[in-house]
């Protein structure tokens, strides 16, 4: 019988507690373990409580996202670890279908109805409609017709990936669901499954909902991703794999290049304008062939040309399309 555990994180946000608590606890297969991983412990066991749900409950609000998951590989003993975040809510017969898959795949990958902020079934992006296992050498191309990786409330990981990459993992920042994505496609297969078996809640933190009033914000989450990214780069020498990562990190780069001259962040990539040239002629060479597929050949012309127009001017006219 494979174990599995449901991985709850609840940082800064609880308004959508209650329904994801409730989830875990109606579910139709029991969870061998319930761990949960916040900043305020009072909050998250007075809903425990209310459900009923036995869980392990860890106030440690300075770990990064996937510090998390490093320390989650350290503390549970089940086979596999199923990510909520605190805005997503579970259907009640997730776990029962899922362990029918968790059979020695790295990672599980399953599909989503989409919610807004009133919990409201809402149309957002079209998702596969076939199961299919996503290999090293494969995963470039169905990358172009899909983002597998996102969505961590929508994943299955075997919880020996975590243990196995927990000193990387600690070391890492944000860019959590890409991380684990790209780590489990170096430890084995991925299977992908049509079924839609969670509630995803688009809207409450959704950092790619780019507009003009969330802007700041997200540029320093960009700022995390590439640090991410680049580190992934160095950790991986897969080539396949490589040529997953290198698209991603060179978007989130571009925008942080541009963006950084006209916000403050925490916490900056420093990028310079070779090193920024230099993954120019390298995703060109490399992509050439998938250049008009969503390729950020417009900010890739624009950060070559900041230095004629100044990077803070540049910054501008991208912050100006972006709130167009």
């Amino acid at each position: 019988m494979t174990s599995l555990a449901v991985l709850l994180t609840a940082y800064g946000r609880y308004a959508f507690l209650d329904e994801a608590i409730s989830s875990i606890a109606f579910q139709s297969r029991e969870p061998d373990e319930v761990l949960v991983f916040t900043d305020n412990k009072e909050i998250v066991k007075n809903v425990l409580d209310k459900y009923g749900v036995d869980a392990e409950i860890y106030q440690e609000p300075r770990l990064s996202l996937p510090a998390t998951y490093a320390r989650v590989g350290e503390l549970s003993t089940a086979d596999y670890i199923l990510p909520l975040e605190d805005d997503d809510v579970f259907k009640p017969n997730k776990l029962e279908i899922l362990e029918k898959y968790c059979k020695g795949y790295s990672l599980i990958k399953h599909a989503a109805n989409f919610i807004d902020e009133r919990s409201r079934p809402i149309n957002w992006m079209k998702q596969p409609a076939n199961p299919v296992i996503i290999t090293r050498e494969n995963a470039w191309y169905l990358h172009l017709s899909f983002p597998y990786h996102v969505w961590p409330s929508t994943f299955a990981v075997k919880t020996s990936l975590l243990r196995k990459h927990g000193e990387t993992l600690m070391r890492l920042k944000l860019h959590t669901d890409f991380i684990i994505f790209v780590l489990a496609l170096m430890e084995g297969n991925i299977l992908y499954i049509p079924e839609r078996l969670t509630y995803y809640r688009v809207g409450s933190g959704h950092s790619q909902l780019t507009s003009c009033d969330k802007l700041s914000k997200v540029i320093c989450t960009w700022n995390k991703y590439v640090y991410d990214d680049a580190f992934l780069l160095r950790y991986i020498h897969d080539k396949n794999v490589k040529k997953l990562i290198l698209p991603t990190y060179f978007h989130h780069l571009l925008n942080a290049y541009l963006l950084n001259s006209i916000y403050d962040c925490e916490f900056k990539y420093d990028v310079k304008y070779f090193q920024l040239i230099t993954i120019c002629i390298k995703c060109v060479v490399e992509y050439f062939q998938f250049l008009h597929k969503s390729f950020p050949l417009k900010r890739m012309l624009l950060a070559i040309l900041s230095p004629f127009l100044s990077t803070k001017n540049a910054g501008k006219i991208l912050k100006k399309r972006i709130c167009r």
